[in-house]
């Protein structure tokens, strides 16, 4: 830990040469970010700030300091807001008892994963959540295996930040130039220390999982442990108006499970930030002790950790109110319950939903997904259908201008299954540029037996059209909108794309349930 700085003093009052009294802290409370007003003195946030722990990721893309969306030398950045479920810093013999014991419980997952994207010319902010079942490729040589849940890539030890950070660059083709991680202790050290959170509950909820039980309506208090367990609630029930039966087990169950848990996030966030705005700038006491329960629970990269005052100077402005809130949508239908892949045994997962993701990704950083024309594109079929669908998308991307080759066959992994454009590794705006032109559940995958300049194309089950079809079979739909980060609109209008469910999935924007709890009314 590096030495204070010492107090700088100017004029003859030094409390009145202060840095920007809202100082950006871009960490994750195991909700999201936190972009808080400490009023407190340059030297003394100096001192502390230096504090914060730091660890390399090695795998962070480098920002684009010539963006449109750059100011002044400050870029606009990605940061993952990793919120770690690892028992391993429990030392408190209750917290083990309630949340599990570190020894067995060793291993690390991201039980919540959101994306800030920052742009410092509009002085704008806007929140990506990644839903945390979302089936996925892992990145090489990653400990639990080729695929999985994609906030398993997290568990992969001292790596597992870099490992994630990958996971999501590689599989969504969005870039992460700066990371944050926050564990349990940390989320309710930092709630306590504003003296907890008011939170609105329309209706009494429980969750036996995460230990959540409200059993009182209306506006009220709630602390570290219970605000953990509120965000953390992915099995909630609740009581629903007009029937109160006396045992909560026996009250229906929210069906959305991760993604109500995300919209519940989302408007906890609102209250977290709302508190620590007007209790850090009002009272320098509670500043003081919400800044180190934070500060010395969190990791993050060392570039992060030298811009705050930078970041600070330029977001110093944003309050809880402006930053829009979205999540990249999926399908969790049925159909994908006891998911099976290639051997494996998976649980309960989430498919993607093109183009519906790529509308979500765009309106929340607009640019982001750069592409760039492949040399050479080849459909093969993993469907066990044999040639047919693999010659019918052939004949549809070429019909959309790219150099599509002879159509072939691949390995069967699963009765249902994604359909992957694989790309050669680093060249993921080629196999973006063909993942523009497919609907269904279809992602990116690195592999490095793909030569460069080509993008391969493993057809799968759920996927049955090509860009232009899609664009003009939902043309006819006014879409609904929410704002995104520079002005630019989450189309959530379901497409034609198939799904294993059969339903399109949930939308890029939250929508509450007549239960979800948000923030009290000033």
């Amino acid at each position: 830990m590096p030495n204070s700085a010492p107090l700088h003093r100017r004029h003859s009052d030094p409390f009145h040469r202060r840095w920007p009294r809202r100082i950006l802290v871009a960490v994750n409370v195991f909700v999201a970010v936190v972009l808080v007003a400490t009023g407190l003195v340059y030297g003394y946030a100096r001192s502390t700030f230096g504090s914060i722990h730091t660890a390399v990721a090695h795998d962070l893309s480098k920002a684009p300091v010539n963006s449109p969306q750059a100011y002044d030398g400050l870029p606009p950045e990605n940061i993952l807001l990793i919120g770690n479920q690892t028992r391993s810093e429990l030392t408190n013999p209750k917290q083990i008892a309630e949340f599990g014991n570190p020894q067995l419980l060793s291993g690390s997952l991201s039980d919540v994963a959101m994306v800030l994207h920052l742009n410092p010319r509009k002085r704008t902010a806007a929140l990506l959540s990644i839903p945390r079942d979302l089936f996925a490729p892992m990145p090489a040589g990653s400990l639990v295996g080729p695929w999985g849940k994609i906030d398993a890539a997290l568990n992969d030890g001292k790596q597992g930040p870099d490992n994630l950070i990958k996971a999501i660059h590689q599989d969504l083709g969005i870039p992460i130039n700066h990371y944050v991680e926050l564990n349990f202790d940390g989320f309710m050290q930092t709630v306590n220390a504003l003296g907890g959170i008011r939170m609105d509950f329309p209706e009494r909820i429980y969750d036996p999982y995460s230990l959540l039980g409200i059993y009182h309506t209306g506006c009220q208090l709630i602390h570290g442990f219970q605000a953990l367990a509120l965000v953390r609630a992915r099995h909630l029930r609740y009581d629903p108006p007009g029937v109160s039966p006396t045992d909560p087990a026996a009250w229906p169950q929210d069906p959305e499970s991760d993604l109500s848990r995300i919209v519940r996030d989302h408007e906890f966030l609102k209250a977290l930030l709302t508190t620590a705005e007007h209790k850090g700038l009002s009272n320098p006491f509670t500043a003081v002790h919400f800044v180190h329960a934070l500060i010395n629970q969190i990791v993050m990269d060392p570039g992060l950790k030298s811009q705050l005052f930078q970041l600070a100077q330029r977001f110093g402005h944003l309050a809880s109110g402006s930053i829009p809130t979205l999540t990249i949508p999926v399908d969790a239908g049925g159909a994908l319950n006891g998911y099976t892949y290639a051997g494996g045994s998976y649980g309960d997962v989430d498919f993607p939903t093109q183009p519906r993701d790529w509308k979500a990704i765009e309106a929340w950083d607009p640019g982001v997904l750069a592409t760039a024309r492949p040399h050479r594109v080849v459909v093969v079929d993993g469907t066990g259908a044999g040639t047919q669908p693999a010659a019918v998308v052939t004949a549809a991307l070429q019909h959309d201008g790219l150099p599509v080759g002879t159509p072939g066959v691949a390995t069967v992994e699963a009765s249902t299954s994604e359909t992957y454009v694989q790309y050669h590794p680093g060249q993921e705006p080629m196999g973006l540029a063909v993942l523009k032109e497919l609907t269904g559940a279809t992602m990116l995958q690195p592999v490095a037996s793909v030569p460069a300049g080509e993008v391969v194309v493993d057809l799968g089950t759920a996927v049955s059209a090509v860009g232009q079809l899609a664009s003009s079979s939902s043309s006819s739909t006014a879409p609904s909108t929410t704002p995104g980060s520079g002005g630019a609109a989450a189309t959530t209008t379901p497409t034609t794309a198939p799904t294993p469910s059969g339903v399109a999935g949930n939308t890029s924007h939250d929508q509450l349930a007549p239960y979800d709890p948000r923030p009290c009314a000033p």
